[in-house]
């Protein structure tokens, strides 16, 4: 039931690119990047008499690649739709039991919106801002009987990117954090639901995107 919540997003991502009219512009590319990851762990402070503890471990450094599609609304704003695959690894430290690494084989459709400066389409180098949501779905596997972690995640991203000109083709560093909205915390009789609340994922990403302008 889950994988439903796909499809809103799905949906709003065809209505806008249907809308696209010729004398619009509309690209395609592709993108790849660098993600940090973070986990935050909620302790419940309502300790069982094994004094049983759980904590994040230090952040994590992952990949991701996508493709994307960007139309343009305005003068100003363009929406951006993607599709990425990331992988992270991050490790929860339960005690006594000692740390258990989590994978995250994410599939992620992120909805972007971009907004720059229309009056510098012609500059060599123009800022932009990066805003929209995401859900995603880990794909990996982690069986465990410490804490069990939902697959389906939920993102609110903002970033700052510079838009590179070079003839026909755009480059396009930027950073996108993307804050995570949903309670990733399974309840499923495991060990250390007792102890832990809620869990989110949050990632920051530097990722450099590649497109070229149609003639």
């Amino acid at each position: 039931m889950k994988k439903i919540s796909f499809l809103p997003f799905l949906l709003a991502t065809v209505q806008i690119l249907a809308q696209s009219k010729e004398n619009e512009r509309f690209a395609l590319g592709f993108f790849t990047g660098m993600e940090i990851q973070s986990l935050g762990v909620q302790p419940l402070g309502n300790h069982r008499p094994e004094d049983l503890t759980a904590g994040a471990g230090r952040p994590k450094t992952g990949a991701s690649v996508g493709i994307f599609a960007q139309k343009q609304i305005s003068r100003w704003l363009h929406f951006q739709p993607e599709l990425a695959i990331s992988y992270i690894e991050n490790q929860v430290i339960f005690w006594p039991d000692g740390p258990k690494t989590y994978r995250f084989l994410d599939a992620e459709l992120p909805l972007h919106f971009v907004v720059s400066d229309w009056r510098r389409n012609h500059s060599p180098l123009r800022g932009c801002v990066i805003f929209g949501g995401r859900i995603g779905w880990n794909f990996a596997q982690n069986a465990s009987n410490l804490l069990k972690v939902s697959q389906e995640r939920f993102g609110l991203d903002l970033g700052l990117g510079a838009e590179i000109k070079l003839k026909r083709w755009r480059l396009q560093p930027a950073f996108v954090y993307s804050h995570g909205l949903n309670d990733l915390h399974f309840l499923e009789h495991a060990k250390y639901d007792e102890v832990v609340g809620k869990m989110v994922r949050d990632k920051l990403a530097l990722r450099l995107l590649v497109w070229k302008l149609k003639k």
